[in-house]
């Protein structure tokens, strides 16, 4: 069980990774406080990837303590998925709202919003832990 955990979060890294690097093209890198130099933008996308492996954390965290065990990675049940969805959702909403009203990054015209908040950031937590799930299936 701790090799299929640690191959998780490995994965969930490097989605997360993937997609950092995917959809900053959907940022402004030229308005403050994101700079379009490369040494800021690989620690910038490296920082953002830890954050949310964090937050994948706190939902596996918070699905493990519903399910009273671990063992629940092996064959997650239809509500495993609604509430990875539903907390993916609810903390991606909430990051994007706060920093987009404190100024903390910028989008370009190539990102598709909903209401002012990108539409890429609020399908990645829950996109990427589901998928990480399916990669680990026995």
């Amino acid at each position: 069980m701790k090799k299929k955990i640690f191959l998780f979060f490995i994965l969930t890294f490097l989605l997360n990774l993937f997609w950092e690097v995917w959809h900053s093209l959907l940022y402004n890198w030229n308005k403050l406080p994101l700079q379009n130099d490369v040494y800021f933008y690989i620690l910038r996308i490296l920082y953002s990837t830890l954050g949310d492996l964090i937050l994948l954390g706190i939902i596996f965290l918070l699905l493990s303590i519903k399910n009273m065990n671990i063992k629940w990675l092996n064959k997650p049940s239809k509500l495993d998925y609604i509430l990875i969805i539903f907390s993916g959702l609810v903390l991606s909403i909430f990051i994007e709202f706060r920093a987009l009203t404190e100024g903390r990054w910028f989008y370009n015209d190539l990102m598709p919003t909903i209401l002012g908040v990108g539409i890429t950031p609020l399908l990645q937590l829950f996109t990427t832990f589901i998928f990480a799930l399916w990669l680990i299936e026995e």
